[in-house]
Formats: structure tokens, sequence, C-alpha cells
């Protein structure tokens, strides 16, 4: 997508200066929408959603800075790019508006040449920002597929993704590694792409051979998200999720803390889903039987007991009879 043609949301609450920046950008090729204050913004975007929106600082009501925090605080908005019009002087502003989350500031007087630059700039980062997103989306897409081979395993991803999202929440994980949980719970099991269904979905027991193609499907799924910035947070939790705490696991037989956060966290998650679901070779154990399981499997160094006693906590919080309750209970405490 070229830079004209994106949709620039202009917020202020001064007539003249909207339609100055109105007719200025809709020069440049921009389509624009206008704004005359920062509550009229805020339906606005849920009408339209810009790919930039440049907004002044002093108005009646919510005030710009306000406006921007509440819009970079939504998902939705977070890598849209704020600019913040403010006089030069004002370095209050800037500061409390960088604290907020603005991508860049304005200062009045206007000078449109320096304004059409600063605008191309980041919406040509937005546009980059937006191809990586729609990558990662075909991504989760093909991860959601992989499941879908297994009808045994329909709504794991979903599951996996719910309970890691929970865990972390619960032991304080920063935010961009809980967005990695979220996204490493459909693409843990991306590399089974490279696993034949004969192989896959076999009921009987796996020949050596066998064993090593599926031991080989965490480190091809690292494989096919290299490259995408956007996965780089995801990457070591889907080839490390089959690691275990005493070092006995694959691909790469890490030990205890050498293996990622999220994978310690995924490896867990993975497992309690593996043993309260059914596949075709034993029945959904219950779900206090799972944790257990769990329990003792982390006792004899399997996985990392904190996470385990972690996890059977908001389970057992949950007040749980199945998983599908259990992800509709988590999702709705977040």
């Amino acid at each position: 997508m070229s830079d004209s043609g994106r949709m620039i949301l202009v917020v202020d609450d001064e007539p003249d200066v909207r339609d100055m920046l109105r007719d200025q950008l809709t020069q440049l090729g921009y389509l624009v929408r206008t704004a005359a204050s920062a509550e009229t913004a805020l339906v606005d975007v849920e009408i339209v959603a810009p790919d930039l929106i440049l907004t002044d600082v002093h108005m009646g009501g919510i005030n710009g800075i306000e406006l921007c925090r509440r819009l970079k605080a939504d998902p939705r908005f977070t890598l849209t790019p704020i600019v913040i019009v403010t006089a030069v002087t004002d370095l209050d502003a800037r500061v409390t508006g960088l604290a907020a989350g603005a991508d860049d500031f304005f200062g009045k007087p206007f000078e449109l040449t320096e304004l059409s630059t600063r605008v191309g700039v980041l919406l040509r980062v937005k546009t980059l920002l937006d191809h990586l997103e729609r990558a990662e989306a075909v991504i989760v897409t093909l991860g959601s597929t992989i499941e879908a081979r297994d009808t045994y395993t329909a709504g794991h991803c979903e599951r996996l993704s719910a309970y890691a999202v929970a865990l972390g929440h619960a032991l304080g994980v920063p935010e961009p590694l809980r967005r990695a949980l979220r996204l490493g719970g459909y693409l843990h099991d991306l590399g089974k792409i490279a696993v034949p269904d004969a192989v896959l979905l076999k009921n009987g027991a796996l020949t050596p051979a066998e064993r090593l193609q599926i031991r080989r499907h965490p480190a091809v799924g690292a494989d096919l998200v290299r490259g995408l910035r956007t996965l780089d947070a995801v990457r070591p939790i889907v080839r490390h999720h089959h690691e275990r705490w005493d070092g006995t696991g694959y691909p790469d037989g890490l030990k205890g803390v050498a293996i990622p956060l999220g994978a310690r966290l995924m490896a867990v998650v993975d497992v309690f889903d593996a043993l309260n679901t059914a596949r075709p070779y034993k029945a959904a154990l219950p779900t206090a039987v799972a944790l257990a399981t769990l329990k003792s499997e982390a006792e004899a160094g399997a996985w990392e007991p904190r996470v385990v006693a972690c996890f059977a906590e908001i389970v057992r919080d949950a007040s749980l009879r199945n998983g599908t309750v259990l992800v509709e209970q988590l999702e709705q405490g977040r």
C-alpha cells in the first residue's frame, strides 16, 4: 500500500486549524477525517480505524495527551502512529506525551513541509508493520490448520493460548511475553507441518525413525518463523516447549533456567491439556488427576515446580469441570 489513500484523523477544537490541516493533507493524497474533540475522536476510531492520528494537546474535556494514552492502551491502536501538536516551548506536554506513547511531536506554528515529511515517514513505518501483522496472521492461521489435521486435538491451540496467558499473568511476566505466549499457543506445533499424517495420526507405537520425525518439529517450527520480527519473542517458545526442567527434553536438551521462561510455561500447559483431553490412545483425565500428574512429574524433575504450582492454583481457583470452562473463565478474568 502506498502512502496516498491512507486515512489520517485530525483532532483539534479550532475549526480553522482542522480545515487547514485537512486541506493540506488532502492535497498530499491522504484521506482525512476530522474531530472537534477527543471525545468525538474516540467514537470515530470505532467507525473507521485511522492509519495515523494528529491531535492537539489543549482541548476542552479530554486533552490530546489523555487521548493518546487511551488509544495506545487499546491493542487495536497500539501500533497506530499518534502525532501530538504542541507549542515548541511546551516541554511538559512533550514529556507527558512521550510517557503516554506518542510517536512524534509537531510544533506550532506549522511548517507544512516538515509536517508532510514526518507524516510520510510514520505512515511508511505503519505500512511495514501492517505487512508484518498480516504475515503473522497467516502464520497463526497455518498453526490452526496444522491442529485441524487431528480431530482429537480440536481446540488445543486456543486452550493453550488462554492457559499460557493466564499463567503468565499470574506469574507477573511482562506484557510482551504475555503476547508471545498468546501467539505461542497457536504456533507451538507449527513444525508438525513437516510430519507426515501416517506418523502424526498413528494410533500404535512409533518406530525410532518416526519418533525422530516428531522430535524435529520444534526446530522446524522455529525455523519457519525466523525472520519475522514480530514473532521474535515467540520463536524460543516454539523451539523449546518440549525441553524438560531436568535437561532430558528436546531439541537442545536445555536444563533449568537455561530454558526460556515462555517455553517453560508453555510446556506445563501443553502437558496439562494433553492429560485433560481425550486422545486416540487414552481417555481424558479429570482435571484433579491431570494436576496431580503434573505435580508428580515436576517432583520427578520434568517441569519447573513453581510454574506447576502456580498453574494448579489458577486452575483450582477457576473451579473447573473441563478445559472449555477453563478457557472461558480464564479469558474473562484476564
